[in-house]
């Protein structure tokens, strides 16, 4: 009984640190990189390449939403400047305006679609910093990125729902790392924070702005849209009383 009595003094002690820590476990940051190598010396010649890890990322992701819209660019003509987003039912303004590329094959300097012919360029030098603001608070935002060749050097500003409190995040990006030429590198990052919603997300590019950034595939989601997640208690309970009903068993086993 006093091995019983500990087991659940253990178990206890563990849903209490669960419960304490249920408002860290509401952030999850899901990120996935593969790293190209396929340019020679210095130059952009980069061909596209399989991104498995970024892939498992974004699904990792999706599977923790439902029903949510992706902006894929596609339905938007060659070299248009693109000033709003659409995600179904809400809608994003982006500012300052930034270009859809149509890039059917190879990559432009780097810079290629995930999905379809159209992706969003980021160019070289100005605009350093853009910002999309959405038309109603959400509780998860992801996206797929080409060619960030410089380590850390995109940050991610989220305004909460208040207007006044940000949240500053680096995607932490390894491609370039040493100097290396990876140029055409690919990355998913995405962000559900059900207990911070957030109305705007401005991309920083905060160390090199001679580097030229891709985006697409941007998903969007309110705090309706994100599935549930097991409540700790219900685990530590189930843990607690499979524990108890071994013991149980062991102790029948001695006596008898």
């Amino acid at each position: 009984m006093l091995f019983i009595r500990q087991i659940l003094s253990i178990a206890i002690t563990s849903f209490a640190m669960l419960l304490c820590s249920n408002k860290s476990m509401a952030s999850v940051i899901y990120f996935g990189e593969d790293i190209n190598s396929s340019a020679t010396g210095s130059s952009e010649n980069a061909v596209r390449i399989a991104y498995p890890n970024s892939m498992a990322a974004r699904n990792s992701f999706l599977a923790s939403l439902q029903g949510v819209a992706i902006e894929t660019f596609e339905s938007y003509s060659a070299n248009y400047s693109i000033s709003s987003l659409s995600f179904g039912p809400d809608t994003a303004i982006l500012a300052p305006n930034l270009t859809v590329l149509d890039i059917p094959s190879g990559t432009f300097n780097g810079v290629y679609p995930i999905s379809g012919n159209k992706t969003l360029l980021q160019t070289i030098g100005n605009p350093n910093t853009f910002s999309i603001e959405f038309s109603q608070p959400q509780a998860a935002f992801g996206f797929y990125a080409t060619d960030i060749e410089i380590p850390n050097n995109l940050n991610l500003r989220f305004l909460l729902a208040d207007g006044i409190t940000e949240i500053d995040r680096t995607v932490p990006t390894m491609a370039g790392i040493g100097g290396a030429n990876n140029t055409g590198s690919v990355i998913f990052y995405g962000v559900i924070d059900t207990s911070n919603l957030f109305k705007k997300v401005s991309f920083l590019r905060t160390l090199n702005t001679g580097d030229g950034f891709g985006f697409d595939d941007m998903i969007i989601g309110r705090l309706e849209n994100v599935s549930p997640i097991p409540e700790p208690s219900t685990l530590v309970i189930a843990t607690t009383l499979f524990s108890v009903s071994l013991l149980r068993g062991r102790n029948r086993r001695r006596k008898s």
